[in-house]
């Protein structure tokens, strides 16, 4: 049930330019859109907060955790971009070490342990400015092998379609893939596509810049694959800025044993 509840903060500005053969005083401009603010999605049976961040006064993040604390990271910036997210508990101490390509996206985010030694990396992949991969890879004695690759495939509206989930058999992982397929979108605020690259309990939480992975929030969740097969529709409140408060599921298992049985999830979500 947790592994359905755990599958159960990125805005951009637009700035409106007006052209004319010579340049007058007063020419009106669109005023700058606030930042979203995410300051808590919590779910109940789960740590709590299960996901928390804090900003700048700019409005970039500087701090985000994950299950109570089970990760913690400080965000790092060189300039306007994040150069590491460095994880602060106790018995970590790994820093997540951005790497960027010529189109100010990330290519790539090592993994280093508290001595520097990098043991996995994650390398992604663009169409445009969308997201279509992110394969993770781990290191061996003379080499890095990709135990984790996830594909994304989009709408046209920019909201993504279907997240395919290949983990490959090294160091004893069992072979399988899942495939998750989002209908029914809406016209509101979405603000936990993040979560969606997060989708391992005890892997690191990392954040990509300008990488908006749902524009809305799906009506709809079909897992297909390997493994047990659910459905799961969705319901949302939201706040008057058209950002979500509650979303509520039920889920519908399709495959194996206890095939038609149901089950609810829940996540709340908070602003400041």
């Amino acid at each position: 049930m947790r592994k359905f509840l755990f599958h159960c903060v990125l805005l951009s500005f637009t700035i409106l330019i007006g052209s004319s053969c010579k340049k007058e005083k007063g020419v009106p401009t669109l005023p700058t859109v606030p930042p979203i603010l995410l300051k808590e999605i919590n779910t109940p049976s789960l740590p709590s907060p299960y996901y928390r961040f804090e900003y700048n006064m700019a409005g970039k993040p500087i701090f985000a955790s994950f299950a109570s604390g089970l990760f913690s990271y400080n965000i790092i910036y060189t300039g306007e971009r994040i150069s590491e997210m460095q994880n602060n508990i106790i018995v970590n101490k790994d820093k997540l070490q951005y790497i960027y390509g010529s189109a100010s996206r990330v290519d790539t985010i090592l993994y280093a342990d508290s001595t520097g030694f990098v043991y996995k990396r994650v390398c992604f992949s663009y169409e445009g400015q969308k997201l279509i991969k992110a394969e993770r890879q781990r290191k061996t004695a003379d080499c890095f092998i990709i135990e984790k690759t996830m594909t994304l495939f989009y709408y046209p509206d920019g909201n993504l379609r279907e997240l395919k989930d290949h983990r490959h058999p090294v160091n004893g992982q069992v072979e399988y893939t899942a495939v998750d397929m989002f209908e029914q979108y809406d016209d509101k605020t979405n603000v936990d596509g993040f979560s969606l690259l997060h989708n391992d309990f005890f892997e690191h939480l990392f954040l990509l810049p300008g990488v908006k992975l749902q524009e809305n929030n799906p009506g709809k969740l079909t897992r297909t694959g390997d493994g047990l097969n659910y459905s799961i529709g969705y319901s949302y409140f939201y706040n008057d800025n058209k950002l979500p408060l509650t979303k509520t599921g039920l889920a519908t298992i399709s495959s194996g044993p206890d095939a038609g049985k149901t089950f609810q999830t829940r996540s709340d979500f908070s602003y400041y």
